[in-house]
Formats: C-alpha cells, sequence, structure tokens
C-alpha cells in the first residue's frame, strides 16, 4: 500500500533521535456520544479527519514527532538544513477505518524551502484555523494526503525593500481510501461509481505587499491554489465516449498525464469525446486577505472565490459565491483572544444552465459547476470527509450509500470566538446558520435550514506538566443533518525529551 512506501521513513526518525533538537512522544484518546444519527458537525469536522462523524465514536492516538539538525557544525542557522519528521498512529472505534497512519513524514528545510515527503496535516491558507469554517478549496476537515510537497517561505523581490514578497508551493501524491469507497458502497453488486489508486496534484502562489513594521501597518496577500485529481480507475461509470459501465476506466498516469494536470489545458481521457476537458478534476481558488497589525492587536479581512472551470476563473458570472470573513485579534487578555466571522455563499455556481457548443447551437453556457462533485472522479472527498468545507454536505452523511455531495448549494453565517482566561485554561466557541439548497440537479423540495454549535474547553494544568483535558459540548438543529447533542471528551499527554 500507500503507507508501506513510506515505512522507511520511521526507521529513519529513529535514527534522527541522538541528535534531535527537540522531540515530543505523545499519546492521546477521544471519545464522542451524541443523541442524533450523527455527531454534531463541529465535534468531527475540521480536525483533520480523526474524529468519526457517527453517533458515538472513539480513537487512539500514539506518536514522535521532532526537529533535528543535519548540519551541527554550521554558526549561521539560515544556512542550517533541518529535518522534521512525525510518525502518528490511529486506531479508531465506529469509523471509516479501524487502523490509520493518521501522519508520517520527513520535511527537509534549507531557508526559506522545505521539501516534505509523506502524509502531514495541513492548514488552511490566510485563515485562522482554530475558529474559522474551512477553506473553500483545500481544507483541514479530511486525512492528509501522502504527497511529495515543495514549499516555499514568503521571500522578498529583490529591489523592492521587503514590500513585495512571494511564497508558493507544488506537490503530487496518491489517495488511499479505493478499498473503503468499494466496501461502503457495497459495490460491485450496488453498481455504484467509486474509484481507486487517484493521484493528486496541488499547486498555489501567494503575492504580498507592505510591511509589518511600517508606519501603516498594512499588508495585502493575494493569490491562486489550484488541485487536481487525475489518473487511477473508475468503477462502475460512463463518460461522454464509454457507455459500457461494466469495464472500468483507466485514466492516464504518463508523463503528458502529470503535465496536463500540472498545467491544465488539455487531457488524454478518452472518455472526452469531442468536447475535451482538463486533465482529471480540476478546480481550485482565488484568496485574498487585507491585514492591519496594530500594536498588539491585528484585524484581519480575507476572501475566497472558489472555481470549478473556466466559467469561474473571472467575474464574467459574477462574484456571488465566495467566502468573506473578518478576524479580529484583541490584546493580550483574560476574556477574549479572537473574534472571527463569515459569509459563505455557494449557491449561484455560475447559474443554472450548462450547454457544450455543438453545429446547430454553437454558443456555450457552463454554469452548474456543482461543487465538489465530478462525472468519473469521487469528488473532492477522502475517506467520506470533504476535503474542503464542512457545510457542503460530504459524502460520508449520504443514505443510501453514495460518493457525491448531495448539498453543495448554500448560505450561511459563520461566528468564532475564543479566549484564554488563564495560562492553564482556553475556550472557544462556533455558532454557524445555514439555508440549503441541494444540488442543482437534485434540489430539495423546500429550502432546508440547519444550525451547527460548539462549546469547547481545553485544560493543561501547570502542575501536571505534558498532560491536556478538552471537553467539547456540540449541538445541530435542522433538517439537513438532523438534530443532535453530544459530548466529546480528549486527553492528552505529551512527553519532551528536551534539547541536546
Amino acid at each position: 500500500t500507500v503507507m508501506m512506501r513510506y515505512s522507511f521513513i520511521l526507521i529513519f526518525l529513529l535514527s534522527c533521535t541522538r541528535h534531535a533538537v527537540c522531540q515530543d512522544i505523545f499519546v492521546e484518546a477521544s471519545a464522542t456520544a451524541s443523541t442524533g444519527d450523527y455527531a454534531p458537525l463541529w465535534l468531527s469536522s475540521n480536525r483533520q479527519g480523526l474524529v468519526s462523524p457517527y453517533s458515538s465514536s472513539a480513537y487512539e492516538r500514539a506518536g514522535i514527532s521532532g526537529v533535528t539538525s543535519l548540519t551541527r557544525h554550521t554558526t549561521d542557522s539560515s544556512h542550517a538544513i533541518r529535518l522534521a519528521y512525525c510518525a502518528d498512529l490511529q486506531l479508531s472505534q465506529n469509523a471509516q477505518y479501524t487502523f490509520f497512519v493518521h501522519q508520517l513524514y520527513g520535511a527537509l528545510t534549507y531557508r526559506r524551502a522545505t521539501l516534505t515527503v509523506g502524509q502531514r496535516e495541513r492548514s488552511v491558507d490566510l485563515r485562522n484555523n482554530r475558529l474559522t469554517s474551512g477553506g473553500l478549496s483545500q481544507g483541514i476537515n479530511a486525512q492528509p494526503i501522502p504527497e511529495v510537497l515543495l514549499s516555499l517561505d514568503y521571500f522578498s523581490v529583490p529591489l523592492t525593500r521587503q514590500w513585495w514578497k512571494i511564497c508558493g508551493r507544488i506537490g503530487f501524491g496518491r489517495t488511499t481510501d479505493g478499498s473503503w469507497q468499494e466496501t461502503w458502497l457495497g459495490a460491485p453488486e450496488t453498481h455504484e461509481r467509486y474509484t481507486s489508486d487517484i493521484l493528486y496534484h496541488e499547486k498555489a502562489m501567494y503575492w504580498k505587499f507592505g510591511k509589518e513594521t511600517s508606519r501603516l501597518p498594512l499588508t495585502f496577500e493575494i493569490g491562486l491554489q489550484m488541485m487536481t485529481q487525475f489518473g487511477g480507475t473508475t468503477y462502475n461509470a460512463v463518460g461522454r465516449n464509454h457507455d459500457d459501465a461494466s469495464v472500468p476506466i483507466h485514466h492516464p498516469e504518463n508523463l503528458n498525464a502529470f503535465w496536463h494536470a500540472f498545467w491544465p489545458m488539455g487531457s488524454e481521457d478518452v472518455t472526452d469525446g469531442m468536447h475535451p476537458n482538463s486533465a482529471g478534476n480540476t478546480f481550485g481558488s482565488y484568496n485574498m486577505a487585507l491585514t492591519y497589525h496594530g500594536g498588539g492587536w491585528k484585524a484581519r479581512a480575507y476572501f475566497e472565490r472558489m472555481f470549478e472551470d473556466q466559467s469561474m476563473l473571472t467575474v464574467q458570472y459574477g462574484i456571488y459565491d465566495h467566502l468573506l470573513g473578518f478576524d479580529l485579534e484583541l490584546p493580550a487578555n483574560p476574556y477574549v483572544s479572537h473574534v472571527l466571522v463569515e459569509h459563505l455563499n455557494t449557491k449561484d455556481q455560475a447559474g443554472p444552465v450548462y450547454h457544450d457548443s455543438t453545429h446547430n447551437m454553437p454558443e456555450s453556457y457552463t454554469g452548474i459547476d456543482n461543487y465538489y462533485n465530478h462525472g468519473l472522479y469521487a469528488g473532492w472527498q477522502n475517506w467520506g470527509m470533504g476535503m474542503g468545507n464542512p457545510l457542503l454536505t460530504a459524502p460520508i452523511y449520504n443514505t443510501p450509500h453514495i460518493l457525491q455531495f448531495r448539498n453543495n448549494r448554500l448560505r450561511a453565517l459563520h461566528i468564532g470566538v475564543d479566549g484564554n482566561p488563564t495560562p492553564d485554561i482556553s475556550w472557544r466557541l462556533l455558532a454557524t446558520i445555514t439555508r440549503n439548497w441541494g444540488t442543482y440537479r437534485q434540489p430539495y423540495d423546500d429550502v432546508l435550514r440547519q444550525q451547527y454549535y460548539l462549546a469547547e474547553a481545553t485544560w493543561a494544568p501547570s502542575f501536571l506538566r505534558g498532560w491536556r483535558a478538552t471537553l467539547a459540548i456540540g449541538l445541530d438543529h435542522g433538517a439537513v443533518l438532523g438534530d443532535s447533542f453530544g459530548a466529546q471528551l480528549t486527553l492528552r499527554r505529551t512527553v519532551t525529551l528536551g534539547k541536546n
């Protein structure tokens, strides 16, 4: 399996412990119980895929992580080569899997460049990951995908006196949930479409203008991130030039396929027929953020706009769909640390009409973008959980089982607040109100309302060094996922081996 291919990393981690700058060994256990068919959304979502969405579940984790210097004799830390590593294993009850390698990676960093090989937790760009509802294209809702990722942290463009900085990343990987898809769907008996061994590609670039330390401490960041699912095999599917669902579709994985994933202007997919599309399932989003860095406080306004095809790459079809947010970081105080407000709209999707140009009707209308879904691939999901924003209802919630996002047209208001009343205690509150329309092809009979709430407190007592306990209470009310009230208790013990 893909996980076995990365087993060499674990052996290398143990060889690094002798020269580790800092190393942690941790164990964690968590249990969730609730009254509904599913756990309240915020008890299971935006937690890197660790928590099962089912009504009652539990998991145990154990791992080792650390950072070591591979250039111990250099006196210039900026020229040091550092290796970060982690092995993080998980056992789950009443989840999509029993045993899972949650993280297993090695990451080499030199100056501002980092090369990561393996499976590693990620974060949402330009966002408060603790309070946000999630990213539209790349989020923190599902298990990470094993990949080779090259990232470059912000560096100053020459001759700009640090007023213009650029960062970016590019990576290729492969998903690991093909066997689960087949089992969960009951295929081949159910004849539902699923995929296996799907390749994954991501890239992003951001520009940053301004200085945090100038007289006007204002910065503006703008960038683009794109993802592609390509290659692999699709089962029980038909395409424009493939009408026999009993014959699996083997998508190309040659060098041209990798190039078309990187530069999405063509494809060798035999199912496209006379209307070739971009390679695989290609989409992404524009991100921008305006941040004011005050004395001891910070205010950020941010905007994200998703696109599923070329129709949303420009403003030709308007900017109705978006995630618009504001995050205020207050000066240190015992009451409130951050206040976040977001408005999400995915209802438009370039309009309700789609038509490819033909001889009789040469005009084309590229609406019905059908966010997160795809005609051949299993959509923007991993192990059933959406890899973007969890408010677009993930396939894991479907009854009967089907790998589609059945609710991707919605409007939402999301509020998050957190604080640190003492050095030992932290808390956060989330409240989300949504109106849901289903999809263009399968709309709900009525507009369905759904609300999601979370109250969470963490205690890390100084007299029990390394121990941390988190209690979370969740409440859902509405007609999309139904009503559910639940609680979650998480205990974690971390032992830091110290510095050499």
